[in-house]
């Protein structure tokens, strides 16, 4: 069985996080993404809201429902997810290695704003 490569899409508050997600999940089919703030318009059936909370701490829950959920009714063939604080990013990686989710999902490129604001979807293909 292949993995969902999960990409982690971390930076500043209003560093554009969000925006960069939507922006690459329009540019692809079957990607998807989990996102703190979403805009007017965007694709709602590719892009899911989390509460404000971290979600490898206190919305730890939360995203492993909505993750499941996503493998089940999208069937992605790649996901994004808003991290607010770069600084949870190896204790998200590790929620997510760990069973059951890790059995569908594999970490690729943790993208980090404002570095990688001009990001293409062919860098994450790479992956």
């Amino acid at each position: 069985m292949s993995r969902v490569p999960l990409h982690i899409v971390s930076g500043a508050p209003r560093s554009g996080k969000s925006a960069l997600i939507e922006r690459l999940i329009g540019a692809r089919d079957g990607w998807f993404g989990l996102v703190n703030a979403e805009r007017a318009g965007a694709r709602r059936a590719a892009l899911r809201r989390l509460p404000p909370a971290c979600p490898c701490c206190t919305g730890r829950i939360v995203l492993q429902v909505e993750l499941t959920r996503a493998l089940r009714e999208v069937r992605p063939s790649r996901v994004l997810l808003e991290l607010p604080d770069a600084a949870h990013a190896e204790s998200l990686g590790r929620a997510l290695a760990a069973w059951p989710l890790g059995q569908h999902l594999r970490l690729g490129r943790t993208v980090e704003l404002p570095r990688d604001r001009a990001l293409a979807p062919e860098a994450l293909e790479r992956d």
